[in-house]
């Protein structure tokens, strides 16, 4: 794992490239492995942790999953209602343990999130027992405070404390920005003990 050097960004940075027009078209693909994967939990509950601008919500709400998600963004927040006015959105912070309440959920989706945070401590808000499915790019960007170049191996040393690994997979995503192909590492696991 590479740690960039990048400082973490406030929510103020990505409500303006949301204000601008953010394009999630490119992680189709990640959406259809994240619907695969739900496809093994039985009676998936999902709390979605920086859900951006809500389309992946609003797949797994058409899909029938309970479905809850927040983001620390307010401009998200508003797009979110806009795309789907029935979902439950609301503006939260990753670091703040009151954003994981209730814990009426047994899956938490972390997409394109844990690289712009100290992931660690984020851990430690979701409850054990939880399923976590997840996401980490190979790509540098601005905001991207870790690379995972050699993502089997950096994923399981970053979150083996914290998480029993059980699936580890790639997909193809196109950057909205460069227009670039990239790979986006996706896994899942259970939420052990802190």
């Amino acid at each position: 794992m590479i740690i960039t050097g990048h400082e973490e960004k406030d929510a103020e940075y990505y409500s303006d490239i949301y204000r601008r027009g953010y394009d999630t078209s490119g992680y189709q693909p990640l959406y259809q492995v994240v619907l695969k994967l739900l496809k093994n939990f039985t009676a998936p509950r999902i709390l979605e942790i920086g859900c951006g601008i809500g389309d992946l919500g609003r797949m797994l709400i058409d899909e029938s999953y309970q479905y809850r998600g927040f983001d620390f963004s307010d401009e998200a927040i508003a797009h979110c209602r806009r795309l789907c006015p029935e979902g439950n959105f609301h503006v939260g912070n990753v670091y703040q343990a009151e954003s994981f309440w209730p814990v009426d959920y047994n899956v938490v989706i972390a997409l394109e999130v844990l690289e712009h945070v100290d992931d660690l401590k984020i851990m430690a808000n979701i409850p054990p027992g939880a399923h976590l499915i997840a996401s980490v790019p190979d790509y540098d960007d601005i905001s991207h405070l870790r690379l995972y170049r050699d993502f089997r191996q950096d994923i399981i040393e970053r979150f083996r404390h914290c998480l029993h690994i059980i699936e580890i997979a790639t997909a193809a995503a196109e950057n909205s920005q460069s227009g670039a192909n990239q790979s986006i590492h996706i896994f899942s696991g259970i939420k052990l003990l802190s």
